[in-house]
C-alpha cells in the first residue's frame, strides 16, 4: 500500500465533491489534522473511517486501498491484487512484532545478565543494579542508532 498515493487519491476525490478538510472530516467523524495527515501520505485512515470514508467520497474500500478509480471490468482482478497485498502487509507485520519481540526478550535477558555478572564480580546489590542498568541503556542505544 502507497501512502502517498492514497492520500492524493484521498485528495483529488474530496475536491472533486467540493469539500473542505472539515467538511470531510465532519462527515467522517475525524478532524480535520486526520483528513491532512491521510492527504499528505502521513498516515492511512482507519478502519472504522474507512466506510464513512468511501460514502462521503462515492468511491469503495478497493479504490480506497489501491488509491485509484477501478473501471468496472477490471474491478475483480484488482480486488484480488489488493487481497494479495493485504495478506502480504500482514505477513510483514508478523515479521515485525516477532523481531521486537525477540529483541525486548534479549534485552532483558542482557540486563539481568549483567547485574548478575556484576553482582558475582563486586559483590554488590547497588553496582550490580547500575551495571544491569547501564548496559540496558547501552543495547537500547545501539539498536535505535542501527
Amino acid at each position: 500500500m502507497d501512502q502517498v498515493k492514497i492520500g492524493q487519491f484521498i485528495g483529488i476525490c474530496r475536491r472533486e465533491k467540493n469539500l473542505t478538510q472539515r467538511q470531510l472530516a465532519d462527515l467522517v467523524g475525524v478532524s480535520d489534522k486526520a483528513v491532512s495527515k491521510w492527504e499528505t501520505g502521513r498516515g492511512l485512515p482507519e478502519a472504522s473511517s474507512m466506510a464513512p470514508l468511501c460514502e462521503a467520497l462515492g468511491i469503495n474500500v478497493n479504490e480506497l486501498l489501491r488509491g485509484e478509480r477501478i473501471p468496472g471490468e477490471e474491478y475483480q482482478e484488482k480486488a484480488e491484487e489488493t487481497m494479495v497485498k493485504l495478506a502480504e502487509m500482514k505477513e510483514d507485520i508478523k515479521k515485525v512484532n516477532w523481531k521486537m519481540d525477540s529483541m525486548k526478550k534479549g534485552i532483558g535477558f542482557g540486563a539481568a545478565l549483567a547485574m548478575v555478572v556484576s553482582y558475582q564480580t563486586y559483590s554488590s546489590i547497588a553496582l550490580a543494579i547500575v551495571h544491569g542498568i547501564l548496559g540496558w541503556i547501552y543495547v537500547i542505544y545501539h539498536v535505535l542508532r542501527y
